[in-house]
């Protein structure tokens, strides 16, 4: 520990007329005198300053520690506010390295000079300035690890060599490694044996030309399939030298099987547009070299079902295209569905004499829609019920009312669906086939039956057992969903088809859905589940669908991709599924449970108690 130096008061009267700037402080740290040189630049007389107390609140308790433990004689840098020549009634701040010297007065009482050694301003600013360049910085490359990792692709930086070294989250979740372990193990350990040659020329030649790298493989994902990409990456060059490469690979795994798809429809369609053009043909050759009226009739007969299978065709690949298009339209006005109900009928018995259509249960019921369409639909199920039953059989037809909805029925007793093929049914260009026999038509039908429904709020479902045969049921609602306020949503909401509320033992929300459900009143229904979630501090849903009818196939996107990300983000952590007894429901409930991302933790059940026994646990 330093000793003090008593100085007598003639000292105080040097140091008042050193040059430089020095202060005298009094035990609390007040000023007792100052050097003229102080004075000078602060603008003041002595007496003005004398008394006053010039340090910042807040330096005040680091001074006294430094001054009464004698801990060092440095000072922290000190601000000195001067007047601006410039500005009047202003002034500038100035920063300096300060120094201290402790003495006793004649009294014994401890006084300190204050020293300001060197001006430091322009150091200061220059420390100053880097920290905020660090700063922002810092604040740039969160911003753009925010910005990639948000993006729905792959995104990947690597060396000018091509060495990976970065990597975004996206291919952490996809590949289900970490970054660490993705930048040991290399990009060309998850390529697709037979696509690597390929990824492997192609990198090559953009490193060695500095120029743009593109290619489609198949890359393993987490779950061990492979998925198709389109993988693209950038030189980025400054001053003619090659920096980095910054790299993207996007799923194309849906185009592609698009593509594949396509390509098979236009082979089906050629065959099958060409097949009745064929018979057509012969047809007309042999009514031109026969003489004989009953076979020439007989003649005409054939070939008017050909050109009649020949305008189906063409219609369907009309109707798809204005689908695509946005472009169908739908002439609506009110009929009673008995009668169209009769005419399908009809119309498929007379063309299938090999068949019974039983129409067991009519419905006399008026409703508001296009209704070629509505028999468009009906047609289609009766066509493919004699379809799919090649050794004949009975066809039984029922309509009925249930909760507010006409729901008909189209059962065949013919072959039946396997269960891989059921959720692949509803699709644009997939056929039913089997090892033995082949049918006839482009796969469009159902697609189509499907958007007419749509168009209508209605829904479609199917029952199906392999080699037992097939029930095809769609619904058509006779009044629109009711929506309830939103202030009606915290502690229960109710309408005819859901009930939701919140249940304070378990501090969760409770949801059951009961009837028939679209697009519209799935979507309606999630909000409600998340706003009373929110509003009630929840992290955890109990769905119960065991009293669901039909499907709800048309909001399966909606869910997956959108509901469960915006409910995460409202707090919800586990979600129990109950389903319900429906074969088709649960293989969208499936697949809805394969694109459902996040963080949710979604378990899946047939019967209630084991839903709420999980759920509680959580």
């Amino acid at each position: 520990m330093e000793q003090l130096v008593e100085l007598p008061v003639a000292f105080l009267n040097i140091y008042e007329s050193l040059p430089g700037l020095y202060l005298i402080l009094s035990p609390e740290l007040v000023v007792i005198t100052a050097s003229d040189d102080y004075l000078k630049v602060q603008a003041l007389k002595r007496e003005e300053l004398k008394g006053k107390d010039i340090f910042e609140p807040g330096l005040l308790p680091v001074l006294h520690h430094i001054l009464q433990t004698k801990q060092c004689y440095q000072l922290p840098v000190l601000k000195v506010e001067l007047p601006d020549p410039k500005l009047k009634d202003q002034s500038i701040s100035r920063y300096w390295d300060t120094k201290y010297t402790p003495f006793f007065d004649e009294n014994g009482i401890i006084q300190y000079i204050i020293q300001y050694s060197y001006d430091v301003t322009d150091l200061i600013s220059a420390r100053n300035k880097v920290e905020q360049q660090e700063k922002e910085i810092g604040a740039s490359e969160k911003h753009l690890e925010f910005l990639l990792n948000s993006m729905p692709q792959q995104v990947w930086t690597a060396s000018a060599t091509g060495i990976i070294n970065y990597v975004n989250e996206i291919c952490c979740r996809d590949f289900g490694k970490t970054r660490e372990e993705l930048r040991g193990e290399g990009w060309q350990s998850f390529v697709h044996p037979d696509d690597l040659p390929v990824c492997i020329r192609a990198w090559s030649y953009a490193l060695g030309q500095n120029s743009e790298y593109s290619v489609q493989f198949r890359l393993k994902m987490a779950d061990g399939q492979y998925k198709w990409h389109l993988g693209k990456a950038i030189p980025l060059i400054e001053s003619g030298e090659l920096k980095m490469w910054m790299g993207t690979n996007t799923n194309i795994d849906i185009q592609k099987s698009n593509e594949q798809r396509k390509d098979e429809f236009l082979a089906i369609a050629s065959h099958e547009l060409k097949t009745p053009l064929t018979s057509i043909k012969a047809l007309n050759q042999l009514m031109k070299r026969s003489n004989d009226p009953e076979k020439l009739h007989d003649f005409v007969q054939k070939s008017a079902s050909q050109i009649s299978r020949l305008e189906q065709l063409i219609a369907d690949l009309l109707d798809v295209t204005k689908i695509n298009s946005g472009n169908m339209t739908f002439e609506k006005g009110t009929f009673h569905l008995s009668e169209i109900m009769e005419r399908a009928v009809q119309s498929i018995q007379a063309v299938s004499p090999a068949h019974e259509l039983l129409l067991e249960h009519n419905i006399d019921v008026s409703y508001h829609g296009d209704q070629l369409r509505i028999q468009q639909v009906l047609i289609n199920f009766l066509t493919n019920a004699v379809k799919y039953s090649p050794n004949g059989g009975k066809v039984i037809i029922k309509g009925k009312v249930q909760s507010d909805n006409l729901v008909v029925s189209v059962q065949d007793f013919g072959i039946g669906i396997a269960d891989f093929e059921m959720q692949r049914l509803f699709e644009r260009y997939y056929r039913v086939d089997n090892e033995d026999l082949r049918y006839e038509g482009l796969g469009l039908g159902l697609f189509i039956c499907s958007e007419i429904l749509k168009a209508h709020q209605g829904s479609f479902w199917l029952e199906s057992k392999l080699g037992v045969g097939s029930t095809f049921y769609f619904r058509l609602p006779l009044k629109a969903h009711t929506v309830v306020p939103q202030a009606e949503r915290h502690q229960l909401y109710e309408d005819d088809n859901l009930r939701v509320f919140y249940n304070k033992l378990q501090h969760r929300i409770d949801a059951k859905w009961t009837g028939f459900h679209n697009g519209e009143s799935v979507q309606h229904g999630a909000m409600v589940m998340m706003a009373m979630l929110k509003a009630n501090g929840c992290t955890k849903i109990l769905n119960d669908n065991r009293e669901v009818l039909g499907t709800w196939s048309d909001a399966l996107e909606w869910v997956g991709k959108t509901w469960f990300p915006i409910v995460e983000k409202a707090g919800l952590r586990h979600f129990a599924w109950t389903n319900s007894a429906d074969m088709l429901s649960q293989f969208f409930t499936k697949k809805r449970e394969d694109i459902a991302i996040g963080g949710v933790v979604v378990q899946f059940f047939s019967e209630i108690q084991s839903a709420e026994d999980w759920i509680n646990s959580k």
